[in-house]
């Protein structure tokens, strides 16, 4: 019994501390915005700024990503040397991160610092994107401490899609899902029905879906917010699978996984974290069919 009080007190000092990665009452029940919410404003962000088009110029092109960089104040080597590399890697190209951008409270400012480098836009329209493209959805850690309206502020929708294309020539269709609490709720659940019924008509060649939480458990290891309701998981893998989504490309678990089902490919990603072990991130070369490769970061 002294070592559940002993552990009860700790978690709660842990919480207490400006930089704990702890919100005790979040890992519960929402203490902010919930996703339905959070998909609404969303949804009138994206309005007001329009469709976003990506033209890449060429049929082929290479996406990076990375997922769980849970940057601090004190540490963001890995994400830093994601970010070089993206940079660094010829034209054409995009990049996303799959959540968990920061670790704790007060952590925004070094994210805002670490990618809002000289030709990076986040999240924004399409005249402001180009060259260097990084598309964010959000992650439990992002959220937690009633911090959407900071990860708003910064980079204003998490749920949303775009495409690329060469020239008038469609190419690949993106939809970014919010999972930050393991769900996607029912208003996002409508939307994504009714995107898909209308896109999958329209003669992309891959339809990816990327999202923070994933839908394969491997372990116990998130509490709550490990994957979704077994009903929503039924419901969402079946949206996938009837309306021809190639991939889904997920974090979260900070361990790399492969499962197919229904015709669906769900990768989970390595975390990015200076700390975690295996860190890595993917690559995908997108072309007639995709391809993907993990590199690991460096040690130091």
């Amino acid at each position: 019994m002294k070592k559940i009080v002993y552990l009860v007190v700790a978690l709660a000092l842990v919480a207490c501390s400006e930089d704990s990665t702890l919100d005790i009452k979040g890992m519960f029940s929402p203490q902010g915005e919930t996703v339905n919410t959070r998909f609404e404003q969303s949804m009138a962000y994206n309005d007001s700024v329009g469709e976003i088009h990506l033209e890449m110029f060429s049929d082929e092109y290479t996406i990076y990503v990375c997922t769980d960089s849970h940057i601090t104040r004190k540490t963001h080597k890995n994400l830093d040397y994601f970010m070089a590399q993206y940079l660094a890697a010829p034209l054409p190209k995009m990049a996303l991160h799959l959540g968990d951008l920061i670790d704790a409270q007060k952590n925004y400012p070094c994210a805002d610092s670490v990618l809002r480098q000289p030709g990076v836009a986040v999240n924004q329209a399409q005249s402001i994107l180009r060259p260097f493209p990084l598309f964010i959805t959000p992650g439990n850690h992002d959220i937690y401490f009633k911090q959407w309206p900071i990860y708003r502020d910064l980079f204003k929708t998490s749920a949303y899609w775009f495409d690329t294309n060469n020239g008038s020539k469609k190419l690949d269709l993106f939809i970014c899902l919010d999972s930050a609490e393991g769900e996607i709720g029912t208003k996002q659940t409508a939307w994504l029905k009714n995107l898909l019924e209308t896109k999958s008509k329209e003669g992309y060649r891959h339809i990816i879906v990327f999202t923070h939480t994933h839908l394969w458990k491997l372990d116990g290891s998130q509490g709550h917010t490990s994957n979704y309701a077994l009903e929503a998981s039924y419901e969402l893998t079946s949206l996938l699978s009837k309306y021809g989504v190639e991939y889904v490309w997920s974090g979260h678990q900070h361990a790399r996984q492969s499962v197919i089902f229904k015709g669906v490919q769900y990768l989970v990603l390595n975390a990015t974290k200076d700390s975690e072990k295996g860190q890595s991130y993917m690559t995908a070369q997108m072309g007639e069919g995709i391809s993907y490769q993990y590199f690991d970061f460096p040690k130091e």
